[in-house]
């Protein structure tokens, strides 16, 4: 069932440039069906000649006769199962785990059974009498595509008698038995309750004249990126609040976003909820081996899902052109700046986040349009700041080595389509906000992921007490910072100040105060507060990133342009100068540090 696909000159332009259509979708399904096919093909044929490897269950070999009965006998019900978003998931991961890329916390046979249960699913819908076992995890078994069974309470990973009888799945363990109903995997309200021992796998359906159909899933262990998750039921009311946000979110894109709603309405089949995070926003995720699956934290509101969805339609749908064409060569190991992230990127993972980052900006500029006061405002912001993140990285990335012919033919794509953005009439105010917030993170990623060379800083620091100019140095060393994420006032304060928010006013801290002062438009206070604070000299690490970041864009904003530009470029190597220059006894103005070290960055072009 295996095709040779070729992908029409005009579509592949089509999605180069960032767009999509219904056909397209379409199409992806298609390729991602045989790419389905090769990983079911793959995890048999890697399996197979160890029997130990499925440990109590029946040996995987015996598994090839039912899915070959089960795709002769109904091969479109059987390719819909196939091609569920758990199911593709769910082999990737074991394929990993038995190539050592993922370490599990249940025996490998376990993990492995998932093929045995896809079996099962498979039998039942195509009409296949068949016995045989299956592992429970947990106490609880969970039937691909359909919903999942409890069996027991104990949490030891068990094996679980299950056959088929005209289409009918059984389940049996410890003298409990579980008929799963006929109509699970339909979606139908009659399946939507849960019962003691069943519980299924739910479906939403939204819109009008243009529907949106998606399994709300919260049960399947493999819906998630990484290692199995246990199940997190969502209770009523929050089941009514995602059908709701949903039902809002998709009425939005169906209404100002036509075209986007119309390429992702059969893109998107499976909504996984995330569990929100301390300190992060809403998040959100997918898969490239769960074609269709959008993983999100529930967001405050439908704008917010709307947004989210563009997002992660974006990442599955360049992740199917990924999957046809190398758009790189293999990593080098080459790490890159991404203006979103807070982490070095390698650069096919960057060319993901430009393709989604596009989508964003293109989702709020034309928000913007269907909103007034504030809410405008914060729209704006949200589109000049995406665009921003995305014309600077598809800048950034035009020099990578590695990028194939294709893939700059996607660079291209997707720089003649954000041409027109230039054009865009925007507020100053929140233009003035943007490149801020935008600022601090770039010379505050910069502080974290570059390290100084010791060298130079010894030299420099003896070319500054000799009163010589400064002498030649080396690149940045790249180190990136072990922990992920670092506290940034600033962006918190700008969506006050387009809020207008009192809470501007006043101070906790003298660093705060600083970071007012600067979001406030007054660069000369917060040059003052934020050289004061350096010479004091506190020892925190996060606060210090924070102070030389902060100073950094002050001294733009005051016309010190050759020490600003230093400490934008290279902000690591003159904090270190300026740091052995106080160790040595020396008192030193870190504006004056960083004018002198200006020639020999600019010379350097580092």
């Amino acid at each position: 069932m295996l095709a040779r696909h070729t992908l029409p000159i005009e579509w592949f332009d089509t999605v180069a440039q960032g767009r999509g259509t219904p056909e397209i979708t379409r199409y992806f399904w298609k390729t991602e069906r045989s790419r389905r096919l090769l990983l079911l093909r793959t995890l048999l044929d890697t399996v197979t000649d160890d029997p130990s490897l499925a440990g109590p269950l029946p040996p995987v070999k015996e598994l090839a006769g039912v899915f070959e009965a089960a795709q002769k006998a109904e091969p479109e019900a059987f390719l819909d199962l196939l091609m569920h978003p758990q199911v593709g998931s769910s082999m990737a991961y074991v394929l990993r785990r038995h190539r050592g890329g993922a370490s599990g916390s249940v025996p490998f046979w376990v993990d492995l059974g998932t093929i045995h249960l896809i079996a099962l699913v498979a039998a039942a819908k195509c009409g296949v009498d068949w016995a045989t076992q299956v592992p429970g995890r947990h106490g609880t078994v969970m039937l691909p595509g359909l919903g999942m069974a409890r069996l027991t309470e104990t949490p030891a990973q068990v094996v679980v008698d299950a056959s088929v009888r005209g289409g009918r799945i059984e389940l049996r363990h410890d003298g409990r038995t579980v008929d799963v109903p006929p109509t699970a995997g339909s979606g139908d309200d009659t399946t939507r309750h849960d019962g003691d021992r069943w519980l299924p796998l739910r479906k939403v359906s939204v819109g009008d004249d243009l529907r949106l159909t998606v399994w709300l899933d919260d049960l399947d262990p493999f819906r998630d990126l990484a290692d199995p998750e246990p199940p997190a039921r969502l209770a009523p009311d929050a089941f009514d609040r995602w059908t709701g946000l949903l039902g809002a979110a998709w009425s939005l894109l169906c209404r100002d976003h036509r075209h986007s709603a119309e390429a992702l309405a059969d893109g998107v089949v499976s909504l996984v909820p995330l569990k929100p995070e301390p300190g992060w926003d809403t998040r959100s995720a997918s898969n490239g081996e769960a074609f269709g699956s959008v993983l999100v934290s529930e967001p405050p509101d439908a704008t917010t899902l709307a947004v989210s969805l563009v997002h992660e339609f974006q990442h599955i749908k360049l992740g199917a052109l990924m999957h046809l064409f190398h758009l790189t060569e293999e990593d080098d190991g080459s790490l890159y700046y991404a203006p979103w992230r807070d982490d070095p990127r390698p650069l096919a993972g960057l060319l993901q986040g430009i393709y989604a980052f596009f989508g964003i900006a293109e989702f709020w500029r034309r928000h913007r349009l269907s909103v007034t006061g504030r809410d405008r405002l914060l729209a704006e912001f949200d589109y000049l700041y995406a665009r921003g993140q995305t014309v600077e990285a598809l800048r950034s990335v035009r020099r990578a080595p590695a990028l194939t012919g294709k893939g700059r033919a996607v660079i291209d794509g997707l720089e003649r389509s954000a041409a027109d953005w230039a054009a865009d009439q925007t507020d100053p105010e929140v233009v003035r906000l943007t490149t801020l917030t935008a600022d601090c993170h770039r010379v505050g990623w910069r502080l974290r992921h570059f390290v100084a060379d010791p060298a130079d800083v010894t030299a420099l620091t003896r070319a500054w007490l000799a009163r010589e100019p400064a002498t030649a140095i080396a690149p940045a060393i790249s180190a990136p910072h072990p922990v992920l994420r670092w506290a940034q006032r600033i962006p918190t304060f700008v969506r006050r100040r387009l809020f207008d928010d009192d809470g501007l006013s006043g101070s906790a801290s003298p660093l705060a105060a600083a970071d007012r002062y600067l979001v406030m438009g007054e660069p000369f206070a917060a040059r003052a507060a934020y050289l004061e604070w350096i010479d004091a000299g506190p020892e925190d690490a996060d606060d210090s990133i924070l102070a030389w970041t902060g100073l950094a864009l002050a001294l733009g904003r005051t016309g010190a342009d050759r020490a600003a530009d230093a400490l934008a470029q290279r902000p690591d190597l003159v904090r270190s100068v300026y740091g052995a220059l106080r160790a040595s006894g020396v008192a030193a103005d870190p504006v004056a540090v960083a004018g002198w070290l200006a020639p020999v960055l600019s010379d350097s072009g580092s």
